[in-house]
């Protein structure tokens, strides 16, 4: 499944650079955009960085390994750089290895972070997703029929995960991958079984689920004019959705699949989808300069 959907993002890749190669009008829409607008894209970019920075630390508190403010500004601005230029969610990657190395922070632990972080993510944006499929579109098509299922699966697995405690067993266990999965299911349930630390994960994530809708609106209404809610919170989802199953740096290809595949949802013409692409890309290459200042200063002083 997941080499058929990176050839498809290829395919889409190539169609769009060619697109763009034939209509390079399309690029003008960069110019058009005023300083104080790509300001505050950028100042929204940064608290959203953040607020990852807080939750990485927030979830390392719950394994009771404190790191400082600074070093979990600087995990979520390394994470943000390798998902960015990277296939693979490689910043992610190099958050963990940064973990292991410096902290002994063991795999399972690191696996179960990596996986709350997914799961919580889609909890939020799934639900967010239904409730606003039933306001954009009720004609009962193809494609709203499919995205509901989609949503509602998601929507269920994720919400019984986030309430699931697994039954870890006391044996000790010869085989390494049974070891290992067992000690993945004991640490998933040093964080759901704290209340108060999912409380503050949820709350989290949903600052910066919010912080990202704010982006999307200013370039969806600036661009097409286009101000209702349950567009910009649906287009907001399945965004933040893509870019947790991408494998092509910043969500290339994939986000614009399902851009494409929901653009009668959106209401958006196949030229509004690649040019909305082209601005929400263009801004987070320019805003990448801040992480990587950051990176480089606190690297040093974090040592």
């Amino acid at each position: 499944m997941k080499n058929i959907v990176n050839l498809i993002s290829i395919f889409l890749v190539i169609g769009i650079s060619l697109y763009l190669f034939r209509n390079p009008n399309q690029l003008d829409v960069l110019t058009e955009i005023s300083i104080y607008t790509i300001l505050f894209l950028i100042f929204i970019k940064f608290l959203t960085l953040l607020v990852n920075s807080f939750f990485n630390r927030e979830i390392l508190k719950g394994f009771g390994l404190n790191i400082s403010y600074l070093e979990a500004v600087y995990l979520g601005s390394v994470t943000f750089l390798g998902n960015l230029f990277l296939p693979l969610r490689s910043g992610a990657n190099f958050r963990l290895i940064y973990l292991n190395k410096k902290y002994k922070f063991k795999s399972p632990e690191l696996a179960s972070m990596y996986l709350y972080f997914f799961v919580v993510t889609i909890f939020l944006n799934s639900l967010v997703g239904l409730i606003c499929l039933f306001f954009l579109d009720l004609s009962g098509d193809i494609v709203f029929i499919i995205s509901i299922i989609i949503f509602l699966v998601m929507f269920i697995f994720s919400t019984f995960l986030l309430i699931k405690e697994f039954t870890v067993s006391t044996g000790g266990d010869k085989i390494r991958i049974i070891s290992w999965l067992k000690n993945l299911k004991f640490n998933w349930n040093v964080i759901t079984r704290n209340r108060i630390l999912q409380s503050k994960l949820i709350f989290l994530t949903t600052i910066n689920y919010l912080l990202f809708a704010v982006e999307a609106y200013i370039i969806i209404d600036l661009l097409f004019s286009k101000n209702n809610l349950f567009t910009i919170f649906y287009y907001n989802s399945i965004s933040v959705l893509s870019s947790l199953a991408s494998f092509t740096p910043a969500s290339l290809g994939l986000k614009d699949l399902l851009v494409f595949f929901s653009s009668n949802i959106l209401t958006l013409s196949v030229a509004n989808v690649i040019t909305l692409m082209i601005v929400e890309r263009a801004v987070a290459v320019l805003f990448s300069l801040i992480p990587g200042l950051l990176t480089f200063s606190l690297k040093k002083s974090i040592r």
